[in-house]
């Protein structure tokens, strides 16, 4: 049986879970995270606001309503499409969507916000991955708008294929279990394949570009 477990809750309009249960995959999809609002009391003033994931975009808005403060007047990013979608639900353009690809998109926001003040709202354990990038060619500022936690308990069957969307979820995975031989992995983005070959994992494929598609087609390619 094609069995795939990835670490992501699925609504029934994913695109990963409609074209691969149409291929005769069985999916499995649960995050083996949690997350939990923080506090927005104060918002630094900045040019630009640059969201990495669309949690980012969902807990800095939750936060802004519930302390009552007015959606601050500048210039938006996101990292990828799908944080990109999220956002352009919030505010009424979005300046700048990235393609997912941290140096590419790194690259092509720098063109626009170069010497820009650019406040980042993130997780608790936010890998900082375009700060870290642009560095020294922005003004750089950040607030913690959401916790993120590892799972301690979570259920999963066992599946041939697994795919892991984000390191802490890699993590979160290989502390509960062990990887078989006849099980192949697949890792979106290059942070997360990094984390994989961290915990001594070295055979598995990446996706093209951090989407679900990409995975899709990657799994086609490799399993169809």
């Amino acid at each position: 049986m094609k069995t795939i477990f990835i670490s992501r809750n699925l609504t029934s309009t994913s695109i990963f879970k409609k074209e691969l249960e149409a291929a005769g995959f069985t999916i499995h999809g649960l995050s083996l995270l949690k997350f939990s609002a923080l506090a927005v009391n104060r918002i630094p003033k900045s040019d630009w606001i640059f969201f990495y994931s669309k949690n980012g975009v969902k807990f800095f808005f939750q936060g802004l309503q519930k302390a009552g403060k007015k959606i601050p007047n500048v210039k938006w990013a996101a990292i990828g499409k799908g944080t990109g979608k999220a956002l352009q639900t919030k505010v009424q353009q979005v300046d700048f969507i990235g393609d997912g690809n941290t140096l590419k998109t790194a690259s092509d926001f720098l063109k626009l916000a170069q010497g820009k003040t650019i406040l980042f709202p993130q997780a608790q354990h936010s890998r900082k991955t375009i700060q870290n990038l642009l560095d020294t060619n922005i003004i750089s500022k950040e607030i913690v708008v959401y916790k993120n936690e590892a799972k301690k308990q979570f259920n999963i069957p066992d599946c041939k294929i697994l795919v892991f969307t984000s390191p802490m979820n890699a993590k979160a995975y290989f502390e509960k279990h062990e990887l078989f031989d006849d099980q192949k992995i697949f890792a979106l983005g290059r942070t997360t394949a990094k984390t994989l070959v961290g915990l001594g994992i070295e055979d598995f494929n990446v996706a093209e570009e951090p989407s679900e598609e990409a995975l899709v087609r990657e799994i086609l390619e490799q399993e169809g």
